[in-house]
């Protein structure tokens, strides 16, 4: 009898430890966005994610994108400048390539920023206001805004928009979180 009661309360601790378990994996596979993003995995999800707009980014997944486009960037930048002046028809169809690399970007880049607010604890309709801001900007030329108003808001805001981005993951009460 004896031998049955310690067989009873080790399975019972067995079941414990086990349903411990599950619980903690649970929770690590819940706080596994949070986890540092390394550059590759950074640009997989940038652009698995292309139409992605809720969920959240962490600021490492946010800021190794700005790096990738500006490295892509002046990495264009740079080679149509050195070939420029010997080719020009590639130096023309590097810039073509730019430009369409940079339209097939823009989607992304605001899913991003706005998973980004997200994970920040802020409404994504923030964005809106940037796309006001660029709108004006492609519909009034520049010799008929007459003020120099907007264009500092705009910066403003761009700053803004750039310190809202610096913030740390909000875990606890963030409602856009899954």
């Amino acid at each position: 009898m004896p031998v049955k009661k310690q067989t009873a309360k080790n399975s019972k601790k067995t079941v414990a430890r086990r349903a411990a378990a599950r619980s903690v994996s649970k929770v690590s596979e819940k706080s596994n966005d949070t986890k540092m993003v390394s550059f590759g995995r950074a640009i997989s999800n940038f652009f698995r994610k292309y139409f992605q707009f809720n969920g959240v980014a962490t600021r490492a997944e946010y800021w190794w994108i700005v790096l990738f486009l500006v490295i892509v960037s002046w990495a264009s930048l740079l080679a149509i400048l050195m070939i420029q002046p010997s080719n020009v028809l590639l130096a023309g169809f590097i810039a073509l390539c730019w430009i369409l690399f940079c339209v097939v970007v823009v989607v992304p880049t605001w899913t991003l920023m706005s998973r980004r607010l997200h994970d920040a604890g802020f409404s994504a309709k923030l964005l809106w206001i940037s796309f006001v801001f660029f709108i004006y900007s492609l519909v009034v030329p520049e010799f008929a805004r007459g003020s120099i108003i907007i264009d500092c808001l705009s910066f403003t805001w761009g700053i803004i928009l750039l310190i809202l981005f610096l913030f740390p993951s909000k875990k606890q009460g963030n409602m856009f979180r899954d």
